[in-house]
């Protein structure tokens, strides 16, 4: 029998992303523990690791601090991917992205502390780098001046997690991905597109002038990043980000999904370059840094989408 690797927490285990990466440590021998209060995670992501004996499902709130103290004491690693991931509800709520990420980070960083736990992966995001165009934004790209809530807290996260790293001498490997999708999708516009037209197949509104043209990573190649990054990079503090180098609108979204439902929906755009305030209309990310380290997306902007789309139809399998 394979010796068990190390014995990990992922906050945020029940969500669309970290649901597949527990999969992916439970595949490659870790024992895992996720740590999760189910606000925007599903236990159902997670129900075919209910007999392992490697893993444990504990719902709290990182808001718990004694619950949270308990549940991470003989942790070797923590990978930390809680967070609020609907970048639009920071608009009418800017508190739910400083408590779900600002603070709950700061929680999480003094259990590691007090429990000694020496090796964190973070996913930030590339909303740190707000709006800059056409610039392809690299690790050091800066000023780093965010337009959205999502945005400001996972810059303030990081900034905590370095400062931690140089006080208490922890490893940390962070991610600035692209737009992310895939199967268990809880967001976004394709998922968004898809449910209002199982709904109303005769119409669909667009957000924006439909032109917004972004990055687009299919989640297992996500998952696969993450296993690259704190493989091989083995500097105290790591940053990595990660896009495809390929781009696609979301007007061009909108032909994939009605194109593989076989529908010809009437369309109406609401106008305007960005779909909400906090919105980006354009986002270039040069990821030149993770593929010298090796990673390649198995699928392009364009088939990430169909893709997905295909596995929430039915129509094809995750892998």
């Amino acid at each position: 029998m394979k010796k068990v690797s190390q014995k990990i927490l992922v906050t945020g285990g029940a969500g669309f992303i970290g649901s597949h990466l527990v999969d992916h440590l439970l595949k490659t021998r870790h024992s895992v523990k996720v740590y999760d209060n189910l606000s925007g995670g599903n236990r159902d992501f997670l129900k075919h690791h209910e007999k392992n004996k490697r893993f444990t499902f504990v719902k709290a709130d990182l808001a718990d601090q004694k619950t949270l103290r308990k549940e991470s004491k003989n942790i070797e690693m923590v990978f930390h991917l809680a967070a609020n991931s609907d970048i639009s509800k920071g608009i009418t709520d800017p508190s739910i992205d400083f408590e779900q990420t600002t603070r709950h980070t700061f929680n999480l960083l003094q259990a590691m502390k007090e429990n000694g736990i020496k090796k964190l992966f973070f996913t930030s995001g590339s909303g740190i780098y707000g709006d800059v165009g056409s610039t392809y934004t690299t690790e050091n790209f800066g000023p780093l001046i965010p337009v959205s809530m999502y945005g400001a807290t996972k810059l303030s996260a990081e900034a905590m997690i370095y400062a931690f790293s140089n006080f208490y001498d922890i490893q940390v490997w962070v991610l600035r991905p692209a737009n992310i999708i895939g199967p268990r999708l809880t967001h976004g516009v394709v998922f968004d597109f898809i449910r209002r037209l199982k709904k109303d197949a005769k119409k669909l509104q667009i957000l924006g002038d439909g032109k917004q043209s972004k990055s687009y990573l299919y989640v297992l190649d996500v998952v696969r990043a993450i296993d690259l990054v704190t493989k091989k990079a083995k500097k105290k503090i790591n940053i990595f980000n990660i896009a495809a180098n390929s781009f696609i609108t979301v007007n061009s979204i909108a032909d994939v999904i009605t194109k593989e439902m076989g529908i010809n929906p009437k369309r109406c755009w609401t106008g305007g370059k960005i779909g909400w305030k906090g919105d980006v209309a354009k986002v270039r990310i040069n990821n030149s840094q993770i593929t010298r380290l090796g990673w390649k997306p198995q699928y392009n902007s364009r088939q990430a989408v169909r893709k997905t789309v295909r596995v929430v139809l039915g129509k094809d399998k995750e892998f």
